[in-house]
């Protein structure tokens, strides 16, 4: 899910490709094309072509496809790894162990980024309705904090000064 600090050329023309405006190939690990070569359409690849996404947006797309994916030999980026994690979360008989944790982790931040009402990642309407009741409790908590120094100052301000 880290993006490569390498240079890499464009399969096309050679040259050297910018990270942000290369498209890479789902399953060829070492095909990447630059920007100006993917927008001219002379593209004749057998597989389909990724831009760069966002961490969050990877983290995504990973977990989307592990949720259908059936294949044990699958070579979509990190299927593999995120299958084992999962399958690991469902056997763990400790639930706090690094790697539950990190999977734990992976849900929590898909979740608050996810804005899709039917979310078919595992955890993440629950972690979803979570967050939104610790904001609203949150938004309480500032509320009742802005009335009760409001309150104070208006007891302040109507009582009588003592000293004339």
């Amino acid at each position: 899910m880290t993006t490569s600090l390498r240079a890499t050329s464009c399969a096309i023309c050679q040259q050297e490709v910018e990270p942000a405006q290369r498209w890479r190939c789902q399953v060829c690990p070492d095909y990447e094309v630059c920007g100006p070569c993917y927008s001219n359409g002379i593209i004749n690849h057998p597989h389909t072509l990724i831009s760069p996404q966002s961490p969050t947006a990877q983290l995504r797309a990973v977990l989307l496809h592990v949720t259908t994916c059936c294949t044990t030999q699958c070579q979509y980026p990190r299927c593999r790894t995120v299958k084992l994690l999962l399958r690991h979360g469902v056997t763990c008989k400790k639930r706090v162990c690094s790697h539950c944790k990190r999977m734990w982790d992976i849900f929590r931040m898909h979740a608050r980024n996810c804005r899709e009402p039917q979310c078919t990642i595992p955890k993440c309407s629950e972690f979803r309705a979570r967050f939104s009741r610790s904001q609203q409790q949150a938004v309480s908590r500032r509320r009742a904090a802005v009335v009760r120094q409001r309150d104070a100052d208006a007891a302040t301000a109507s009582t009588p000064d003592s000293s004339t």
